[in-house]
C-alpha cells in the first residue's frame, strides 16, 4: 500500500511504467474528466469516475482484487479509506471475474487513511480495503479509481 499527496507520486514510480501513467492521470486529467469509465490503455489501465456519498462503516465492506492494482485518489471532499493486511478472513461474498472483486469479513485490525483532495492511495492485490467511509460526517465526494494491470 502506497498512501501520498499526488505532487510526490515520483518517489514510487518510474516514468513509462502503468503505476506511474495512472497516478499522472490522477494529477493532470481527472479534474476535467466525466464520471464513468475512460479507457487508458484498454484493459491494462482504466480510470473509473464516480460521485456519492461517503457512509458510516458498517455499510461498507471490505473487498480485495487479484488482477488489478487499484489507485484511489479523492478529486472532492473527504473520505476514509480503511485498510488491512490480515491474511485469510472469512469471505462475504465470492470473487467475481467479471467485477473484479471479492467481499470479506471485517478484520479485527485495521488502520484508516484520511482521503482529501489531491491525497491518493495505491491498494495491491493482498491490501484488504473498505473505501466510501465518512470522515467526519456524511459528504459527497468526487474520486478516480484506476484499474492498473498487475505487470
Amino acid at each position: 500500500m502506497i498512501y501520498d499527496r499526488l505532487e510526490n507520486l515520483s518517489l514510487y514510480c518510474q516514468p513509462g511504467t502503468r503505476l506511474f501513467r495512472a497516478l499522472v492521470y490522477a494529477r493532470d486529467v481527472a479534474h476535467t474528466a466525466a464520471d464513468g469509465r475512460t479507457d487508458i490503455d484498454g484493459d491494462n489501465l482504466y480510470a473509473s469516475l464516480a460521485t456519492y456519498d461517503t457512509g458510516a462503516r458498517d455499510e461498507r465492506r471490505f473487498e480485495a482484487h487479484k488482477k488489478y492494482i487499484d489507485v484511489q485518489a479523492l478529486l472532492e471532499g473527504e473520505e476514509s479509506i480503511d485498510v488491512s493486511l490480515e491474511k485469510g478472513l472469512p469471505i462475504l461474498e465470492a470473487y467475481d471475474e467479471k467485477k473484479e472483486v471479492m467481499f470479506l469479513k471485517p478484520p479485527q485490525h485495521f488502520v484508516s487513511l484520511a482521503m482529501r483532495s489531491g491525497y491518493f492511495a495505491v491498494f495491491y492485490p493482498h491490501d484488504i480495503h473498505r473505501p466510501g467511509c465518512r470522515l467526519q460526517g456524511k459528504q459527497r465526494v468526487r474520486k478516480i479509481v484506476l484499474k492498473v494491470a498487475v505487470e
